[in-house]
């Protein structure tokens, strides 16, 4: 019998503020971290973990998405771990390098589901053919403990009702940029993610 793959060059996982909840932000991280790796086992080729250390952060999320991968036995030549991002605008502007590199174009980006639609608008931005997914969406190719992971990293209604109130947010101020061309308002959410997120020194 054959197996299914999934029709995918790079797998990048993005990250989740650990600051406010950090038990939340974890749980989500390690949904994200079960999902990559089962792509992986359906044949993507590699996983790529971004965020940056942020400020008042004991370590960063890519580093937590890396190790939670390895854990799950996905190979560390097949993870790309870069702590540069503070925005998920700044992470498709990296996430983009990285594939560009690797000469990959259909890439499929994770993050949690109240967080997909703005993720799928920005990353269209950078000429990537993408496809953004929940977590869960990858139920099919994962591990009984992978479906733990991704059962346990679904938010509650008061983290949703709390996360939808910042993604209107963050939808209202993407309104009143859309008039500037791409570059521009790429620039001004790059610079506003790093005065409110900033990155841990050291």
């Amino acid at each position: 019998m054959s197996v299914a793959r999934l029709p995918f060059d790079g797998v990048v996982v993005l990250g989740k503020e650990l600051r406010g909840d950090p038990d939340r932000g974890t749980r989500e991280l390690r949904a994200r971290a079960a999902a990559a790796a089962a792509a992986v086992r359906a044949g993507v080729p590699f996983v790529a973990t971004l965020e940056a250390r942020l400020r008042g952060q004991d370590r960063s999320g890519s580093a937590l998405v890396a190790e939670l991968l390895a854990e799950l036995g996905v190979p560390p030549e097949r993870v790309v771990q870069e702590d540069r991002s503070r925005s998920t605008r700044e992470e498709a502007r990296l996430a983009a390098e990285v594939f560009g590199r690797r000469q990959v174009r259909r890439c499929l980006v994770l993050t949690a589901r109240y967080h997909a639609p703005r993720a799928r608008r920005i990353f269209e931005d950078t000429g990537l053919h993408v496809a953004v997914h929940a977590p869960d969406a990858l139920w099919r190719f994962a591990t009984e403990q992978e479906r733990g992971w991704i059962h346990a990293g679904e938010p509650d209604a008061a983290a949703l009702r709390l996360e939808g109130r910042r993604e209107r947010l963050w939808g209202t101020l993407a309104a009143l940029l859309s008039p500037l061309p791409v570059a521009a308002r790429a620039s001004i959410e790059v610079t506003a993610g790093g005065y409110w997120r900033g990155v841990e020194e050291g």
